[in-house]
């Protein structure tokens, strides 16, 4: 897939979702097959996520380098996703992908968390407290 594929899959999925209220989203480019992203997404219920993904086009696939997707309100986190090699992840059997809680534990994640599951994981936390 090629970058501008992704890139344009990535905004689209953003701007299609009735939860964001606004968002930014910048785009830095390396090469032709190598970016950097990076944004904030604004939700209707006062929260936002930050994100960013080091990303490089290969064939077929977009490959991951780094990512990070800060869910906040205000200053206060409320879950972090990365694959930063945070010394206190290393126990963990998804090292160095890792999940931030709010009360400050970490726990295993999925190395193939995006910007997409994110989305869906916040909408469906604030959807079960609207029911």
């Amino acid at each position: 897939m090629s970058i501008d594929k992704y890139i344009g899959a990535l905004e689209a999925r953003i701007a299609s979702n009735s939860f964001v209220s606004s968002y930014t989203f910048t785009i830095d480019r390396k090469t032709h097959d190598i970016a950097f992203l990076s944004g904030i997404i604004e939700f209707r219920n006062g929260t936002a996520l930050d994100f960013k993904e080091f990303i490089e086009s290969k064939g077929e696939a977009v490959e991951k380098y780094l990512y990070g997707y800060n869910h906040r309100r205000s200053g206060i986190v409320i879950f972090r996703y990365d694959n930063s090699p945070d010394p206190h992840a290393k126990k963990l059997k998804t090292f160095p992908h890792h999940k931030h809680l709010q009360t400050g534990e970490l726990i295993e994640s999925d190395s193939r968390i995006d910007l997409s599951a994110v989305l869906e994981e916040i909408e469906g936390s604030y959807t079960q407290k609207e029911e």
